[in-house]
């Protein structure tokens, strides 16, 4: 399966949310990583066909997916960044409700059955508005896969998430990526540093490199260093330095930054990370120490 991006661009009035994006994706996990008001989320509108592109055109194995019309939307699973729900419902009756719109054949089985993938099967009648912010995200992906689709698009899934649930949805996200496209839009680094089989970096409206996560950190080796020095020395240097932040290795104190040539006598190299691409891409240090929580 083939999903072509043919320079799709997106004006509203004078701002340019998305300029001229071109890419092919096949199967796997492709994940969108970029600053706020990159243009992910309106990317992502765009191929769920909730939003209309100024120019430029989407096609799934050479078909235009704005032609292809409902045979194009049952392909089609979306959790957009803050997923809506009915909060007297129950997460079976979403389910249920969802099941019966989209004619999902056997849906008694099959809302069962993402209950039990998402571990809500325990809450099944529980209402929706009781749910943590967690088991929200949860229902969301259930509700995204419900009719199996091949094409899943998953905006911003776990933004606000603590630690333990944005581990279990990165490992629910491995599981299910297989024999189908998922497009992840994120700025966490850490979400899909070991999910994804590609990167795509937007900034902008504008993509500015496409890689796998390992292949965007070997462009880096060499340029990224540790240097030793105290805390208020370190403090001070990341106030005048762009990408640079604190780490912390044994008790010690070293300042991680980027440079093509040795920033200090002590430096020492480092092995480059997404993180350090984020960095350097976007070039906003403190944005990029939030992304990586």
């Amino acid at each position: 399966m083939e999903l072509k991006f043919d320079s799709v661009t997106k004006r509203y009035r004078q701002k340019l949310a998305l300029d001229s994006f071109s890419v092919t994706l096949t199967e796997g996990v492709h994940a969108l990583l970029g600053p706020n008001g990159a243009g992910k989320s309106t990317l992502m509108n765009i191929l769920a066909g909730l939003l209309a592109q100024t120019s430029g055109s989407i096609s799934l194995d050479g078909r235009d997916i704005i032609a292809m019309g409902a045979d194009y939307r049952a392909m089609l699973g979306f959790m957009p960044q803050e997923p809506g729900f009915y909060k007297s419902f129950s997460a079976f009756e979403t389910l249920d409700y969802y099941a019966v719109l989209r004619d999902v054949k056997d849906r008694r089985e099959r809302i069962d059955e993402m209950l039990c993938l998402v571990n809500l099967q325990e809450d099944a009648k529980r209402r929706v508005g009781s749910f943590s912010g967690g088991m929200k995200r949860r229902l969301g992906i259930a509700l995204a896969l419900l009719n199996d689709p091949k094409i899943l698009i998953l905006d911003e899934p776990t933004a606000g998430l603590d630690p333990k649930e944005r581990i279990r949805f990165r490992n629910l996200i491995s599981q299910i990526g297989l024999g189908k496209t998922v497009i992840l839009a994120t700025h966490i680094v850490s979400d899909i540093e070991s999910i994804s089989d590609s990167v795509l970096l937007l900034k902008d409206g504008r993509l500015i490199g496409r890689d796998t996560a390992d292949g965007l950190c070997r462009q880096l080796e060499g340029m990224v260093w540790d240097i030793p020095m105290s805390a208020q020395e370190a403090e001070r240097y990341i106030a005048e330095n762009r990408c640079a932040n604190i780490v912390k290795h044994g008790g010690e104190v070293f300042v991680h930054t980027l440079s093509q040539v040795r920033p200090a006598e002590k430096a020492l190299l480092a092995k480059p990370c997404l993180e350090d691409v984020y960095m350097h891409s976007f070039g906003d240090s403190s944005e990029a120490r939030d992304a990586a929580g």
